[in-house]
């Protein structure tokens, strides 16, 4: 089991990759198989963030671990995992503080813990990758589990990421019959190695070339051999060079001071290619040579070899073919045996032929090689091309996932929708024009109250003027007099002219209050919008945030249609420009003769495929004397000079 921990300010952000499609779209179903907290992925996620905002002084309060297992132990069940997952935090000493198991995959689990505990208290994360490493091995012994320390003991670096999707897309992977290049090398040289124990370096390359094994020995300058480095057929990077990859790459235990001693051929030994003087002079000063041997002791010593190469290759299944000349048959067994015994007799010799280079499809192979057609400019300008529509794929794709993010936020209510957003943006435009609001309401009150005192005076106006035109005894009967009358017909008009002209200046008042407040806020009747928004203001906020949730709802089903149809665009754009590096590459390492072929049989095709009119009237520059009248403008009179005259 192995424990990868990271830290960060917030576990929102951890929930939301937890519960989003992965980085290479490898989560499936994601789940919360165990925890101390309950609730949606978002309310887990809020709950956590807030326990920790309680000390608002550590960077870093939230603490991530991935536990992972290996293919050998199985797809565990949920209950088991979340067994293991309480465990661990127990062990932790992190049971005290909320937190989270998640699993959206077959090998792993995701922990999400707060530092902060539900006091207030923080825990301390001190010597947490020692104390994790020592939890994954009890845990790993109490559930019978593969032990870390095991996988990783005598391997060399493994197969990981964009190694792993580079074999994928040629066909090879950890769960198909053909494993990635690294791991298939690491088991074919080891097991030319075992077959080759004790008989030196020309018996393990030779059985390198049987197994389709490529290799290069890194010699010095002095002649001392520091190791190989191997690579198999069609393992090329996106240029078409050939991937190679030093043994002690492939696993440590075919280094070469271990590969030397188990081949007889260590590194302090003779090169393999010495000065020949030196070669001689060692010779003779050396009593363990084959020269000082027995011949019945190298004969015998040579059947050994064969029979152990015979065996090797009966173990890989390799059958060698036959050939007239035992010393050159594939067999390396027969072919070393054969010219040793020619060299002992003091014959020389044949010398091995070369592998014919493998046939180049033809350019008009749409199987093998679909853009063998397009000329070498076409396919540079073809490559650019599809390179710029990687870019932009790429960044609609990572548009697409913001959107799928910020659509699910909306949803959950973890950020403020657009509804609810505007409800708030209108409230605060209204409560600031409130004092033209308020100014205008008071001017139409003041002009109301002017109005109806107005009103009144008129009416004892209107008393008093028929009072006057009464006779002195009418006048006397009512207790006033004529005099009287005119003078309260005069004050009531006063009074009329008074509450008239109060009653205009509130009325202009109001008119500039109120359009004052249009204009701070854009609506015809603020005043009637701020009292509909104060009385109902809880029924507003539900409904806006209930439009708000579909809209993040149908924001993020979109933005996940967007993303899925984008990551289909790119699959199928990387497909396309692999074909076109594959072909460049080809093109490259193509003979030269057989490239300019190439070249010229396009170049003709391309000219059959034109029409036979465009072919006719042709595309390059028009010339008098082709089929072509020069405008009357252009043409020049006959000169009457000969031909050898210049000009006056």
């Amino acid at each position: 089991m192995i424990a990868n921990i990271t830290k960060g300010r917030r576990a929102v952000g951890a929930l939301l990759y937890d519960f989003g499609p992965g980085r290479r779209d490898e989560h499936v179903n994601p789940r919360i198989v165990a925890g101390n907290v309950t609730g949606t992925p978002m309310q887990v996620a809020r709950a956590i963030d807030h326990t920790a905002r309680q000390r608002p002084e550590i960077t870093a309060p939230i603490w991530r671990t991935s536990l992972s297992l290996p293919d050998e132990d199985g797809v565990l069940p949920d209950g088991q995992w979340a067994r293991i997952a309480d465990d661990f935090i127990k062990a932790m000493g992190f049971d005290g503080a909320p937190w989270v198991a998640v699993r959206h995959g077959d090998d792993h689990i995701h922990l999400t813990v707060s530092r902060v505990d539900w006091s207030g208290q923080l825990l301390t994360d001190r010597w947490d990758y020692r104390r994790a490493r020592q939890a994954a091995d009890r845990l790993e012994e109490e559930h019978g589990l593969v032990p870390a320390r095991e996988r990783f003991r005598v391997e060399g670096p493994q197969v990981r990421n964009n190694e792993l999707e580079a074999a994928r897309r040629r066909g090879r992977a950890h769960d198909t019959a053909l494993p990635p290049e690294r791991e298939d090398l690491r088991r074919i040289v080891r097991e030319v190695r075992e077959a080759s124990r004790g008989l030196g370096r020309d018996a393990f390359e030779s059985g390198l070339e049987d197994a389709g094994v490529s290799f290069r020995a890194n010699v010095a300058s002095t002649g001392r051999m520091n190791g190989y480095s191997f690579t198999l057929a069609g393992w090329v990077d996106g240029n078409g060079t050939p991937v190679w990859v030093a043994a002690s790459k492939i696993a440590k235990d075919l280094r070469w001071a271990d590969l030397g001693k188990a081949l007889g051929d260590g590194p302090a030994a003779t090169p393999r290619v010495p000065d020949p003087r030196a070669a001689v002079a060692a010779a003779r000063a050396t009593s363990t040579t084959p020269q000082d041997l027995a011949p019945g002791e190298l004969a015998e010593g040579a059947e050994r070899a064969a029979q152990i190469l015979h065996d090797g290759q009966a173990e890989r299944g390799v059958v060698p073919a036959d050939t007239d000349n035992p010393a050159l048959s594939t067999d390396p067994a027969r072919r070393l045996l054969a010219q040793w015994q020619m060299r002992q007799r003091g014959q020389q010799p044949p010398a091995e032929q070369l592998p014919a280079a493998p046939a180049v499809p033809a350019w008009t192979d749409k199987t093998r090689r679909p853009h063998g057609r397009l000329g070498n400019d076409a396919l540079a300008a073809a490559i650019t091309r599809r390179e710029k529509e990687l870019v932009a794929l790429a960044k609609s794709k990572a548009t697409a996932e913001a959107e799928i993010r910020t659509g699910d936020a909306i949803a959950t209510g973890q950020i403020t929708g657009p509804n609810v957003q505007e409800l708030h943006q209108l409230l605060a435009r209204l409560e600031a024009a409130e004092p033209h609001i308020t100014a205008a309401r008071e001017a139409i009150r003041t002009a109301k109250v002017a109005d109806t005192a107005a009103a009144e005076a008129r009416v004892a106006w209107r008393a008093a003027d028929d009072a006057k035109d009464k006779s002195r005894w009418e006048l006397w009967r009512l207790g006033s007099s004529r005099k009287e009358e005119q003078a309260k017909a005069e004050s009531a008009g006063e009074t009329v002219h008074h509450n008239v002209d109060v009653a205009a200046e509130a009325r202009t008042a109001a008119s500039k209050a109120a359009e004052a407040a249009r204009k701070a806020t854009g609506l015809p009747d603020p005043g009637a919008e701020l009292t509909l928004l104060r009385t109902d203001w809880p029924e507003l906020v539900s409904d806006a945030h209930g439009r708000d949730q579909a809209h993040g709802r149908a924001q993020r089903s979109a933005g996940q249609r967007d993303a899925a149809r984008h990551a289909t665009s790119i699959t199928a754009t990387e497909k396309r420009l692999a074909e076109l590096r594959q072909e460049q590459a080809l093109r490259r390492a193509m003979p030269d003769g057989q490239r300019r072929a190439e070249g010229r049989a396009r170049s003709a095709a391309a000219q059959a495929a034109v029409p036979k009119s465009r072919r006719k009237a042709g595309t390059g520059p028009r010339r008098p004397g082709a089929g072509y009248e020069q405008p009357a403008h252009l043409r020049q009179p006959p000169s009457d000079r000969g031909r050898g005259h210049g000009l006056s």
